[in-house]
């Protein structure tokens, strides 16, 4: 996975995400106190694509949106060659550069809509599910999901599409639940599967954990100072062979949450390290519920508040997993940036 979202015409995120505390809430994204409209459209070819698509973008238009399309190379070819003359008007993007990170890529959304304000934005968005591993394919499930909330009041309109002919069913039957409407073959229709996006992402953070193998390194985190900590990732890191820009994201998240373990939870903490698959994963584990709720981290803080928060650790790290039960709270990290695993 890429380690951020390309920069391209709709791309206006900051470098660096603005600093929150793990235990602060985030606010709405991009607040027009109008209703985001988000339908999933299940498609079968480009010219259905075209049926669809192409008046939704005319109506955009007309009513002076900031319209935009990111979606599979051959869906932007029909769409320009079918909107003629209306297509410089429409801003294209390639999903697969645009798609390379879940939070990063709510980032980009949410600069691009506050940038156009107080114009309404019509998106036509096509995720890549291509190439995703079981892991990532849950995630960007549960961006799908994080939309309905993050930009709730944005007044945007998104449709997002998905090739039934090489999507497995399984990423149909998400569609579906992350979608309050769905187009297929007519439409749009209420989704009788629609699942609400807490929920939703709290049966993400359910799915069971790989428990950590014997041969994990662990470190006890027993107070404030989180130099040890540091040092100990640092160590790993560098043994793994991660890059100098991974490298120091790697052990500025695992800083992070060891930190909010031991103020909102209580000493000690556990840290293990180890590599899976090509990545490195941290975890830290300890007493308390210091877990914030399902939706904390996916969204830009806003305010003044300080301290880099797991909005931050999110934009850091390629999977953030969270768990929490009666023996306390678990926050798994994960960066695929490893050559020597």
């Amino acid at each position: 996975m890429a380690a951020r979202v390309a920069d391209c015409a709709l791309s206006r995120a900051p470098a660096r995400p603005r600093e929150a505390p793990m235990t602060s809430p985030t606010s709405s994204v991009a607040d027009h106190h109008e209703a985001m409209v988000h339908r999933g459209f299940l498609y079968r070819d480009e010219g259905e694509v075209v049926d669809v698509c192409v008046p939704f973008l005319r109506e955009g238009l007309e009513a002076d949106d900031a319209v935009a399309v990111v979606a599979a190379k051959s869906n932007i070819a029909a769409l320009r060659d079918a909107l003629g003359q209306d297509a410089p008007a429409v801003q294209f993007e390639d999903a697969l550069s645009w798609y390379q990170h879940p939070v990063k890529t709510i980032a980009a959304y949410d600069s691009f809509v506050k940038a156009e304000s107080p114009r309404r934005v019509r998106v036509i968005a096509e995720p890549v599910w291509q190439g995703r591993t079981p892991l990532e394919v849950v995630e960007w499930a549960r961006y799908e999901s994080i939309v309905n909330a993050a930009f709730a009041h944005s007044g945007a309109r998104a449709i997002c599409c998905y090739d039934r002919r090489v999507l497995h069913p399984e990423i149909i039957t998400y569609a579906r639940r992350t979608h309050p409407e769905i187009i297929d073959g007519q439409g749009p229709e209420q989704s009788l599967e629609y699942t609400a996006p807490g929920p939703f992402s709290a049966t993400c953070d359910r799915r069971a954990l790989t428990p950590a193998p014997a041969t994990a390194e662990r470190l006890s985190v027993e107070g404030a100072d989180l130099d040890a900590v540091r040092v100990f990732i640092a160590e790993r890191a560098g043994r793994h062979g991660m890059g100098q820009e991974p490298f120091r994201n790697m052990i500025a998240a695992v800083a992070e949450v060891a930190n909010t373990a031991i103020r909102h939870g209580s000493a000690p903490a556990e840290l293990l390290v180890w590599t899976q698959d090509g990545d490195l994963v941290c975890e830290i584990a300890g007493p308390g519920h210091w877990y914030p709720d399902a939706l904390w981290g996916f969204t830009p803080p806003e305010g003044s508040d300080t301290g880099f928060g797991l909005w931050g650790v999110r934009m850091l790290c390629d999977v953030v997993q969270m768990q929490a039960d009666a023996d306390g709270t678990l926050i798994r990290l994960r960066h695929r940036a490893v050559t020597g695993a």
